[in-house]
């Protein structure tokens, strides 16, 4: 019978690392290797189940509220400024420029022709690509 060895699961991973040849596989030759704190999928599941509580839901969900209204105080803060410095700048370009009630066109009058005329403009436009059909 071969002599037993105690590790912990984080102690037993640290012999893994070696990159000349595989330390845990040697140790498994010489000793019966028991690992002291291994838990199964399951037992660690339920571990985590057993320590959610209402206690600490509610806890958790404070602190969410906390996060979330010095967030959202941040952000009013942040559009206020915001919207000052775009008032400022506004008054300033009025002060530059003059306020003006009737804007002017940069490209001049328009004969307000829109994109989508009619069917027998569309038409005409066709013969004079076209010609006339026959």
């Amino acid at each position: 019978m071969n002599e037993r060895k105690y590790y912990t699961v984080k102690e037993w991973k640290k012999f893994k690392n070696n990159n000349y040849f595989d330390m845990q596989e040697m140790l498994c030759k010489q000793y019966e290797i028991i690992l002291t704190n291994y838990k199964t999928k399951r037992e660690k599941i339920f571990s985590l189940l057993s320590k959610i509580n209402l206690k600490n839901i509610d806890k958790g969900i404070t602190q969410f509220n906390k996060v979330i209204q010095n967030f959202s105080e941040s952000m009013e803060k942040l559009t206020g400024e915001i919207d000052s410095h775009k008032n400022k700048d506004k008054q300033n370009i009025e002060l530059l420029w003059g306020q003006s009630d009737n804007p002017i066109s940069i490209w001049g009058k328009t004969n307000n022709h829109t994109i989508w005329s009619s069917k027998e403009q569309h038409e005409s436009n066709l013969e004079k690509i076209w010609g006339k059909k026959l």
